[in-house]
């Protein structure tokens, strides 16, 4: 008999709601994490419950990301109710700024059905915006290193096997199946294993399947407080951002870097982010900066997540490659996979994000 039902590989936000699925479903689970929980690329999230450009998005993933966003109000008030952590989940609103896709923009909103404010004189945020900007009032975020510790708590305080720290430096197959794990001082056995390890997924499975393509992209963000309150609602232009927090801060972001694996922060990426702010609003100059960091994204070829089984395999899944979707994504992906792992009818079809499909596209998302 096998140790576990199921290991789950990567302690990121993907990593622990599949865990959680997995064990609220009564399976016998591990989870293992290279260093500690939630303390990796889902940590350095920003926490905005919408894509950075929906109106672009393919429509498994738009499908995708509407069920996250659907799911979360009453998935962290059960979080809220039994770890006692506010996530601060805040319906702010969105405001974007894209003069090239104004167009696209209001067509995908009217077609989805999605409020969608034009007139300026309706979108208060306390500084002046340009004739373009429209505002997304029902868009909300949430604080994710809040949620990671809730997540955390959560697994601590169920039936869920918790290896923290713990590097797997192989995983055992026999016959097209998953046989165990192997880390340094031990190896433990599963009937399957499900890999949620973001930007390192490739290099787990690499000597499996040649398939799973997913790299990382930096982003860096830094966090600011102000004495006065500078903007109320989100604030969306090209790829950076601000959001508003409810103790006063707000978050700059983000950077998009194409550097392999190094998270490190650069003197370059905080100039820019604070010269956009600048350009956003001259109150910005007044506020201190309080911190800078940076996360590494898992980017797939097409966009579209990893969701199923790998090819040529019984019982061994994947699910990663959310890229800049990962904390949006998070409850419909668990959800998704875990229905796939026990046979049952999920939301949509797990066959739009599988292997093959992956073959037959190069386009991004």
């Amino acid at each position: 008999m096998s140790d576990f039902d199921y290991i789950v590989v990567g302690g990121g936000i993907i990593g622990m709601m599949t865990a959680r699925e997995l064990d609220i479903q009564g399976a016998r689970v591990a989870i293992f994490e290279h260093k500690t929980l939630g303390m990796e690329t889902s940590w350095a999230a920003g926490g905005i419950l919408s894509s950075m450009r929906p109106w672009a998005e393919s429509f498994d993933s738009m499908v995708l990301s509407e069920h996250g966003k659907a799911l979360y109000p009453y998935y962290l008030e059960l979080l809220k109710q039994e770890t006692e952590i506010d996530s601060e989940y805040i319906q702010s609103g969105l405001i974007i700024i894209d003069e090239a896709h104004s167009s696209k923009i209001k067509n995908w909103a009217s077609n989805g059905n999605i409020a969608l404010i034009e007139d300026k004189k309706n979108i208060s945020c306390g500084i002046s915006l340009p004739k373009h900007s429209v505002l997304l009032p029902d868009i909300a975020q949430l604080r994710p290193p809040r949620l990671l510790k809730a997540l955390s708590k959560s697994l601590k305080q169920s039936s869920v096997s918790i290896y923290e720290n713990t590097k797997i430096t192989n995983l055992v197959t026999k016959n097209n199946r998953f046989q165990f794990v192997e880390f340094t001082g031990g190896k433990v056995s599963a009937d399957a294993v499900i890999i949620t390890a973001g930007v390192w997924s490739q290099s787990l499975v690499s000597n499996l399947s040649k398939d799973i393509s997913v790299k990382p992209i930096r982003g860096q963000m830094l966090c600011v407080k102000a004495d006065e309150i500078i903007i109320d609602k989100m604030i969306l232009d090209g790829a950076h951002y601000l959001i508003p927090r409810k103790d006063g801060h707000i978050l700059i972001g983000s950077t998009m870097e194409d550097v392999g694996f190094n998270n490190e922060t650069t003197k370059s990426a905080r100039q820019e982010l604070l010269d956009w702010a600048y350009s956003i609003s001259p109150v910005f100059s007044k506020a201190k900066p309080v911190s800078h960091w940076s996360g590494l994204r898992p980017q797939s070829i097409t966009g579209k997540p990893f969701i199923g089984k790998m090819p040529s395999f019984k019982n061994i899944y994947i699910n990663a490659g959310h890229f800049r979707k990962g904390i949006l994504q998070a409850p419909a992906s668990a959800k998704l996979i875990v229905d796939c792992v026990f046979g049952k009818t999920s939301f949509m079809d797990i066959e739009n994000f599988n292997m093959e499909g992956f073959k037959k596209t190069l386009e991004f998302s």
